[in-house]
């Protein structure tokens, strides 16, 4: 796997913050919800915005897709579609935001796209070749998004957004995030970060966020 130019892109939004704190302080989510769940129109980030200092409009309401409160459980969702476009990583005071952007689904797809948030554990492997990978970070988590389609009606790849961003700023508590799985309609993320944090996973429109929101002493 040829990974791209780690960079770091961190940007303040009011709106995000909003849903972090929100999330973090409500109970671990019971059900999921179906594809209907969230009604909001598509963010308006998408992969060739630029960053901004802040958001200059509210982004619309997030709807939960499963959500933990400082204790990681296996969570799933209905995603947004079947071809995922963009990743970026945002840092608001308080958390860290890993935010993955979808585009309208196939024509056909193979089936109900689902994404699902675990506990990552050693060792690390790319999921086609076994090869290690070195994630960084005290903690590990694993997103799977499964019934994609990774391939354009042409044959051209869907996703063209980064596969590893490496955060280098001691204040934040995201470390790492790399792609370890991209085949047979299934592409995995490793997210590596440090401190007793929360985790939380929602919808926000078109966009899934993982949310890691900094705990006691992070």
């Amino acid at each position: 796997m040829t990974h791209a130019t780690h960079r770091s892109l961190f940007v303040a939004s009011v709106a995000v913050l909003a849903l972090v704190v929100a999330a973090c302080g409500s109970s671990p989510a019971t059900s999921t919800p179906s594809a209907a769940a969230s009604s909001s129109p598509a963010a308006s980030i998408g992969p060739s915005a630029p960053p901004s200092v802040a958001a200059t409009t509210p982004a619309p309401a997030a709807t939960p897709v499963g959500s933990v409160a400082c204790a990681v459980t296996p969570q799933t969702g209905q995603l947004p579609s079947d071809r995922l476009t963009g990743m970026q990583v945002l840092g608001v005071p308080g958390a860290d935001i890993v935010r993955f952007q979808f585009s309208p689904g196939s024509l056909t797809p193979a089936g109900p796209p689902v994404g699902s948030l675990d506990v990552a554990t050693p060792p690390f492997t790319e999921g086609a070749s076994g090869l290690p990978i070195e994630l960084d970070g005290e903690q590990a988590l694993q997103v799977v998004f499964r019934g994609m389609s990774l391939q354009n009606d042409v044959g051209q790849e869907t996703y063209t957004g980064e596969r590893e961003i490496r955060a280098t700023d001691p204040s934040r508590s995201l470390r790492h995030v790399i792609v370890f799985d991209e085949s047979e309609g299934q592409m995995g993320w490793y997210i590596g970060y440090d401190g007793p944090s929360c985790v939380t996973l929602t919808r926000e429109g078109d966009d899934v966020l993982v949310a890691i929101t900094f705990g006691p002493g992070s």
